[in-house]
């Protein structure tokens, strides 16, 4: 649980980074939705792996690269679903763009959470609750 909390802790600051990103390019500068998010969500990656690497896992994994591949590819995923929400919110359903990545960015929460605890950060099998 105290893994959870931290996760959120961390998700929390990635989340005010990547929605100020994406504010300035957006609503500030006018770049396109789907850009913006790419880019927003890119953000705030590297302080998460490195949070959540340090402080939420206490992870000491030596495998750097292997493990930053698996990190990659789980925002990969994460990312896809973001874009699909965002898709599907702003583009299918004429939300507004802010709102829109608001509500994306909970759906790409979830996912992200379980593939760095079981894929990236593995602390299940470490017996590390």
């Amino acid at each position: 649980m105290i893994k959870l909390i931290k996760f959120f802790i961390v998700g929390g600051i990635n989340t005010l980074i990547s929605l100020i990103v994406f504010y300035l390019l957006n609503k500030v500068l006018g770049i396109n939705h789907m850009i913006s998010s790419v880019i927003a969500y890119g953000s705030g990656m590297a302080n998460s792996y490195i949070l959540n690497k340090k402080w939420t896992f206490k992870d000491n994994d030596n495998k750097i690269f292997i493990q930053l591949m698996k990190f990659i590819a789980v925002n990969g995923i994460s990312l896809g679903v973001n874009l699909l929400a965002m898709y599907m919110l702003v583009d299918a359903s004429h939300l507004d763009s802010m709102l829109s990545q608001i509500i994306a960015t909970a759906f790409s929460t979830v996912t992200n959470y379980i593939g760095s605890r079981l894929i990236v950060f593995n602390s299940i099998s470490k017996n590390v609750a």
